[in-house]
């Protein structure tokens, strides 16, 4: 009996050795069989009709683990099988699936998953099979022009043969993506992780023309709806702007052809849904080295002198932020209109169709120009602007602006402008600073309930003066403005230059715009002497508009005239009648001296008399009277008729001035002597014209001064006889003053 059992017990011990060693040379080396290869292809129909496996071997393995003791698996392992579909095909390393031993045995087996190792394989080829799953992936063939990939992983399959759950880690390798002529993307790379919950894609890279982009990560989600999340970043690089003008939809002919170097940071997120995005999410950190701009701008020409239609921006830092439609942006740069830099700092926010900003630019290195106030700022002088306000497509709203220049400060609040830059309202007006002239402005302008209070300590009406009296243009400070309403003005200034040395107190009036246009103004002011000046302008029913001006101060208004030099005392009444471009004026100036009149001295010494011409260089010549009827018509002056008498000569003369191209007067020159004996003899006057001797006779000159404003002819010839329309106008002013 022991023997038996001891026969029994080795042969027990031999089956079991047999069987240990059978299983780990199953476990190790395997089995090579055939009969799993239509499992397998079957378990891959199931999947979808269309696709075959391509299997040469197949091994089976024996998987006993301490986790599967009670249940063992069998490993089957195909070396180097393909998937076709159509043309396309994926081509793998291996690829194994487990089944349970016991159910082998039965018959019953099925099997539940695939793991696998792809070699390298065409994009396109992957896409087309896995559209089979979701058919709307097939839409990335039309644009991926090539590339391989290659993945491991693993697919779990339900009793019914459709995928339950996946998992694939692989590489993208030098891929071409092409959506049109501008956007071609070029030897894309990543690694990827791919499963049922989502993606990563990470180490990233792709050139975009010559700038390669790089991402460290970006991860999409797949729950309701797709959330995607990720970083895109590009190396520093050095391109030419030509080149990628086509991206941009607006003409950027203010960007010429050059070579730019920049670097760029960016996190971007947002979510997918029914193909439509949403919850956009990025932000971007962008360093331009430098680059130059070259708007044709005449905004620019009319502040800045060195402004020469180029901008030249350098270490140029921009943040931007997008969340919720909304739009932040956060940058400085170095600014230059020539070769001297300055500093600009700024901040936009979007909110719904507004955009609001906070400007900082300094101005220490660039000139500043400012003609309508007069006011200029050298290079080397600190100077600051700050701008708070908002715009959107049709206004633009300034909370405050805020000017700095050592005592110069200008500061404005509530300002708003309409998409052409003219002025809609504004709220108050602050000025303080001393102008080109070296006169002190300081003024306040503020809003009332029904009007605008102007009120100051002092202004310098130099320029304005100027303009009003020797401008034959339309345009004038209001064509900065757009008031349709009613607006009034009530003006109050203590004290007023007209030149640089005379000036008016107390200078006090209202003035009432409408249609942006001068309605109504009525202006008073005193001179220290008691004298007045004041000025009037009247809208009548008819839309005729009259001008009238008087000053018993008449110097201040008559030097604008260049042509007239060393102009003293006398008075000046001024009147005007003007209908759209057209005007008819009369220009009365009494008791005044003239010291030097270069056109007027010239004809004098043509004329030989050269005594009166010595008068008028040195101590001067005074006239009693002086008549101007005249009419303006865009550029064109028509003189009807000039009339000034005085002690030593009177003139008379008529003709025409185009303005900046000719000049075309006549008239009749006479001196005072000759001309007294011709009004004390008129009983007699054909004896006096005839004259008892040779040349007694001759009276005066005609003359004639025609040709461009700075080279005019003048002709002279001698008179002996004086036309009745002289004689006429001489008895008028006469008779007026007796």
């Amino acid at each position: 009996m022991a023997r038996v059992i001891k026969i029994l017990f080795y042969t027990i011990a031999a089956i079991f050795i047999i069987w240990a060693f059978l299983a780990i040379m199953l476990a190790s080396i395997g089995l090579e069989t055939k009969r799993f290869n239509p499992i397998i292809i079957e378990q891959v129909k199931k999947y979808n009709n269309d696709l075959n496996l391509d299997i040469k071997k197949v091994k089976v393995y024996l998987h006993i683990g301490i986790a599967n003791l009670k249940n063992p698996k069998l490993r089957i392992s195909s070396k180097n099988p393909t998937l076709i579909l159509d043309k396309n095909k994926i081509e793998f390393k291996i690829l194994e699936t487990e089944i349970d031993i016991f159910s082998y045995f039965k018959n019953n087996f099925v099997i539940e998953d695939f793991s696998f190792i792809t070699k390298d394989n065409k994009i396109n080829d992957l896409i087309s099979i896995a559209a089979l799953e979701r058919p709307s992936l097939i839409i990335y063939n039309v644009f991926i022009k090539k590339g391989y990939a290659n993945f491991y992983g693993f697919i779990k399959f339900d009793k019914e043969g459709s995928i339950k759950n996946y998992k694939l880690d692989g590489k993208i390798k030098n891929a071409e993506l092409k959506y049109n002529k501008k956007y071609y993307l070029k030897n894309i790379n990543f690694n990827f992780t791919n499963q049922k919950e989502g993606t990563i894609i990470d180490d990233v890279e792709f050139n975009y023309k010559k700038i390669k982009f790089l991402s460290e990560k970006i991860s999409i989600t797949n729950t309701e709806k797709t959330n995607v999340k990720g970083d895109i970043k590009n190396e520093k690089v050095s391109i030419n702007l030509n080149e990628y003008k086509s991206l941009f939809q607006k003409d950027l002919n203010f960007i010429k052809d050059q070579e730019i170097e920049f670097e760029t940071k960016n996190n971007f997120s947002f979510k997918i849904n029914k193909r439509k995005i949403s919850e956009l999410k990025y932000s971007s950190e962008i360093n331009l080295e430098k680059i130059t701009l070259n708007p044709k701008s005449n905004l620019f020409k009319n502040y800045f002198k060195d402004y020469n239609d180029f901008i030249s921006l350098k270490n140029n830092s921009l943040k931007l932020n997008y969340e919720n439609k909304n739009v932040n942006i956060e940058g400085r740069s170095e600014y230059s209109f020539d070769t001297s830099y300055d500093k600009i700092k700024y901040k936009i926010n979007q909110e719904q169709s507004w955009y609001n900003f906070f400007t900082i630019i300094n101005f220490d290195n660039n000139s500043i120009n400012i003609k309508p106030i007069t006011y200029s700022k050298d290079k080397n002088k600190k100077s600051s602007l700050e701008l708070n306000g908002s715009y959107n497509k049709l206004q633009y709203k300034f909370n405050e602006i805020i000017y700095n220049e050592g005592k110069n400060f200008f500061k404005v609040k509530d300002l708003i402008l309409n998409k052409n830059l003219k002025i809609l309202d504004i709220n108050k007006v602050s000025i303080d600073y001393l102008n080109d002239n070296d006169k002190h402005n300081k003024i306040d302008i503020e809003k009332d309930l029904t009007h605008y209070n102007v009120t100051g300590k002092s202004f310098d009406s130099y320029k304005l003066i100027n303009d009003i009296f020797l401008s034959d243009s339309e345009k004038s400070l209001l064509d900065n403005f757009d008031l349709k309403k009613k607006t009034q003005f009530i003006i109050f200034i203590n004290k007023v230059f007209l030149d640089d040395k005379n000036f008016s107190k107390n200078l006090n009036g209202d003035l009432l715009i409408k249609n942006n246009k001068v309605n109504s103004l009525k202006l008073t002011s005193d001179f220290e002497n008691n004298g007045k000046f004041k000025i009037e302008v009247k809208t009548l029913k008819n839309k005729k508009k009259t001008i009238s001006f008087y000053s018993d101060n008449a110097e201040p208004f008559v030097k604008h005239f260049s042509f007239i030099k060393g102009f003293k005392e006398g008075r000046i009444d001024y009147f005007s009648v003007k209908e759209k471009d057209h005007s008819n004026s009369t220009l009365n100036i009494y008791d005044f001296k003239i010291k030097k009149m270069p056109a007027l001295t010239k004809l004098l010494s043509l004329a030989s008399l050269q005594g009166i011409a010595d008068v008028m260089t040195g101590e001067g010549i005074r006239f009693n009277e002086f008549d101007m009827k005249f009419s303006n018509e865009k550029k064109l002056m028509t003189i009807d008729e000039i009339y000034a008498i005085g002690p030593a000569i009177s003139v008379m003369m008529e003709g025409y001035v185009q303005k900046d191209k000719l000049v075309s007067l006549k008239g009749t020159l006479v001196p005072a002597t000759t001309l007294n004996k011709v009004i004390g003899s008129i009983p007699f006057l054909g004896k006096i014209l005839v004259g008892n001797k040779v040349g007694e006779g001759v009276f005066g000159v005609s003359f004639k001064i025609k040709g461009p404003p700075k080279k005019t002819k003048t002709t002279v010839n001698p008179i002996k006889t004086l036309t009745p329309r002289f004689i006429t106008r001489t008895l008028e002013k006469i008779k007026k003053t007796n």
